[in-house]
Formats: structure tokens, C-alpha cells, sequence
């Protein structure tokens, strides 16, 4: 394997992998959000709520293919640096085995309790409804889900970025014909969205395949006597990035549930809208963060310390123009972010743009906590990472969301948000400037 990570020019490297990174990270959000305007649109209002309610299902299966996807990689990287290349190939070995008993096991349980899962997530009965007939085709297509975003971070650290920008591309390209040409010429409504995205995934999947074929790949699936050791690290070293979407469930379901408690449906149909560019951009810094991540690892397992956190500062300046740009796009454009993604009616027109606005608040910060986690674990830091990672994304926030509305409503759902990357903000970055000071020395 080449040690192109090692040799070149830290910033060109960077740069040649964050484009085709941001464009992996897309996998799986880019389909639910062009799934949110289609429906949005055709079915309008309720339409929109209904993919709030199924958004904590997608990040279920980001959570189990980024787990062990980023902790395989990672644990990949490091072996490779270090000039161990059969432990990189044992590390992908087990990072695969793991993936596929975990997901059989998801599988199986959401295809089992598929209305048991929509109505924990926040649908109502009127809801339930749009919400199965879209989620039908995505429940059978779970494997590809989960292979896709497992498999992404591998192909990366194997040096072919921009293969998964492509497999990303053709299968979000797809899907927006798909969108397009099954819920209104055929008039298949939800369960044409879900079925676009379906095949989407398995378009997807195909590219990804190729990677394996001939020549292009030096992986090999070998047997590990150290299975149980790696499984520990690779979950371990997985978790903090990987519980980005294990948060965004929790949250969103905790979110749903506060807003038809103290709004309703429509104010659901707007937080809907907002969450699912949150989704979005979430995945678009994580792609930042996944650029790194090689890069930082393997440089750092071979002692290239400086060179490593070349890279941090690179991944600092990008995640904080990223933030404050979603934030601006959220509080400048409300109104006419809310029209593009549903065929709007008054009450949702009344309240949605100050919910965007004021949700959007978050973004600013957003980027640079998710990608302090991502770094830390690239440094070979998992347990601040995965604390700072849990706490901003599921302690905190969630405490802010049962607390905030008490004495302040509706308004309470929101301001959770922005208090919680604050907060993780004003420990998060100095700790880490702390610890660059520290290993530079």
C-alpha cells in the first residue's frame, strides 16, 4: 500500500480527500432529504412530520455501519503507519464480522415491530399511516443501509475516495428521478419515496462492490486470533464518532414526542424539515472529520505527530466555516427553506420560520464539536471522545429538552439545541488545545 499519508504534502492531502469525503457522508441523509421535499410536497404538512418520525430509523443504521465502519478503519490506519500490514487486514476482517451479525440482528427486530418503532418514535395515528407506507421498502433494504455506511470509511482508508463520492453521486442522482417519477406520475405517494431510496441504496452498494474486484483492493479477509481484543478496540475507537447517530435517534424522538406535546403537528412538520437539514449537515461535517481521520492516523501511528495536527488545524478553520454558513442559511432563509421542502399551509407558515431560525442557531458550533470527536479518536483519545460526543449529543441535550420547555414552551425545544453545543463548545475546544500542547511537546 502506498504512504502517500505519510510523504505528501499534508494540505494537499487533505484537500484531495475532503471533497470526495463530504460527498461519502452524504449516504444515507441525502436520502431522506430529498425523500422530505418529494413527500413535502405531495403530501404535504403530514407528509413532512411523517419523516420526522422515521429520521431516528436512518440514524439507527448509520449508528451500526459507522460503528464499526470508523472504529475498522481507524484501527486500520494505525497498523498501516506502524507498517503492520496483515493486523490492518485482521482489524478488517473482524470489523466485517461484526457488521453483519449486528445488522442481521437490527434487521430482524425492525422488521418485527415496524409500527412498534414509528409509534416510540412519535407517530400518531394519523401519522402511523404515511409513516409505514414509506418505511415498508426501507426496512427491507436494511442490509444496504448498513453496508453502505459501513463500507465507506473502508474504501477510504484503502485510498479511493473518490470512488465512494461516485457511488454516493449515482445512487442520490437515482433516487431524485426516483422521487420524482414514482410518488407523482405513478402517484405512489410515500411508499414511492421509500422505494426510490431503496434502490438508491442498492445502486450504491453495487459501486461500492466494484472496489473488490480485480486488482483494486490489497484487503484481505484473513483469520484473527485476536478477534475478541480488536472487536473490543474497534467498537471502542467506533463508538464516539458512531454515536453521532445513535444521538440523533435519541433526540429526535425525544424531540418528536416534546412537540406534539407542546405544539402539533404542523409545528412537527417544520421541526421535520429542520431536523432532516440537521441530519444533512451533520453528515456533511462528519465528512470533514472523515477526511482527517485517515490522515491524522496514520501519521500519528507513525510518530508524525506535528504532521497530525497539521491536519486539526485544517479540519478546525473548514468545520467553523461550514457552521457559521448553515447557521446563516437557516436564520436568513426560513420562510423559503420551508417552501422548498412542502407545499405549506398558514399555521405552518405562522410558526416554521422561527422554529428553522431559531434551530438553526446550532449549526454554528456544531461542526467543530463533531469533529473534536473525530479527531480524538484519530489521536488515539476515544474516551474524551466519546464523552464529549455523548454528552453534547444525548446527556445534555436531552435533559435541556425535558427542562427548557417547563418555562419555556415550544420555544424550550428549540434553545435545548443551541445551549447544548455551547455548552459541549466551552470544554471541548480547550481540552483539545490542551492536548495538542501536550503530545507537540
Amino acid at each position: 500500500m502506498s504512504s502517500s499519508f505519510l510523504a505528501d504534502n499534508v494540505s494537499s492531502l487533505y484537500f484531495r480527500y475532503l471533497i470526495p469525503s463530504l460527498g461519502g457522508a452524504l449516504a444515507t441523509s441525502v436520502y431522506s432529504f430529498v425523500d422530505t421535499i418529494a413527500v413535502g410536497q405531495a403530501c404535504g404538512p403530514d407528509g413532512a412530520a411523517a419523516i420526522a418520525v422515521i429520521n431516528p430509523f436512518f440514524a439507527i443504521m448509520c449508528f451500526i455501519g459507522l460503528l464499526f465502519g470508523i472504529g475498522g478503519s481507524v484501527l486500520m490506519s494505525h497498523a498501516k503507519g506502524e507498517g503492520r500490514e496483515d493486523d490492518a487486514d485482521k482489524a478488517f476482517s473482524t470489523s466485517l464480522k461484526l457488521v453483519i451479525a449486528t445488522g442481521a440482528a437490527g434487521w430482524a427486530a425492525s422488521a418485527l415491530y415496524i409500527d412498534e418503532i414509528l409509534i416510540f418514535s412519535g407517530a400518531d395515528q394519523m401519522l402511523l399511516p404515511y409513516a409505514r407506507s414509506y418505511i415498508i421498502p426501507i426496512v427491507f433494504s436494511f442490509p444496504l443501509f448498513v453496508f453502505n455506511t459501513y463500507i465507506a470509511p473502508i474504501i477510504r482508508y484503502d485510498e479511493r475516495p473518490a470512488l465512494v463520492m461516485k457511488a454516493v453521486l449515482t445512487g442520490g442522482i437515482f433516487n431524485i428521478f426516483g422521487d420524482w417519477f414514482l410518488v407523482f406520475p405513478l402517484g405512489l405517494g410515500m411508499f414511492g419515496a421509500g422505494l426510490a431510496t431503496a434502490i438508491g441504496a442498492l445502486i450504491q452498494a453495487l459501486i461500492y462492490l466494484s472496489h473488490f474486484t480485480g486488482r483494486h483492493s490489497p484487503l484481505r479477509l484473513v483469520k484473527n486470533e485476536r478477534t475478541i481484543r480488536d472487536a473490543r478496540r474497534i467498537t471502542a475507537t467506533g463508538f464516539g464518532a458512531s454515536i453521532l447517530d445513535i444521538a440523533i435517534a435519541i433526540l429526535t424522538i425525544i424531540i418528536n414526542k416534546q412537540t406534539m406535546r407542546y405544539g402539533g403537528r404542523d409545528e412537527l412538520a417544520a421541526l421535520g424539515v429542520i431536523m432532516t437539514i440537521s441530519f444533512l449537515f451533520q453528515h456533511i461535517y462528519a465528512g470533514i472529520g472523515q477526511a482527517v481521520q485517515p490522515i491524522a492516523s496514520t501519521n500519528f501511528g507513525a510518530g508524525m505527530k506535528g504532521r497530525a495536527w497539521k491536519s486539526f488545524t485544517l479540519m478546525f478553520w473548514t468545520s467553523a466555516a461550514f457552521g457559521i454558513a448553515s447557521t446563516l442559511l437557516s436564520v436568513l432563509m426560513p420562510s423559503t427553506i420551508l417552501r422548498l421542502f412542502m407545499d405549506t399551509n398558514e399555521n405552518v407558515l405562522s410558526a416554521g420560520p422561527h422554529i428553522v431560525a431559531v434551530y438553526g442557531l446550532s449549526f454554528a458550533l456544531m461542526a467543530i464539536n463533531i469533529n473534536i470527536v473525530f479527531f480524538l479518536q484519530a489521536v488515539m483519545k476515544p474516551l474524551p471522545a466519546m464523552v464529549f460526543s455523548a454528552s453534547r449529543g444525548i446527556a445534555v441535550s436531552a435533559l435541556l429538552l425535558y427542562l427548557l420547555p417547563l418555562f419555556l414552551g415550544m420555544d424550550g425545544i428549540l434553545w435545548a439545541m443551541v445551549a447544548a453545543e455551547v455548552s459541549t463548545a466551552l470544554i471541548a475546544i480547550p481540552y483539545t488545545l490542551m492536548i495538542r500542547k501536550k503530545q507537540l511537546s
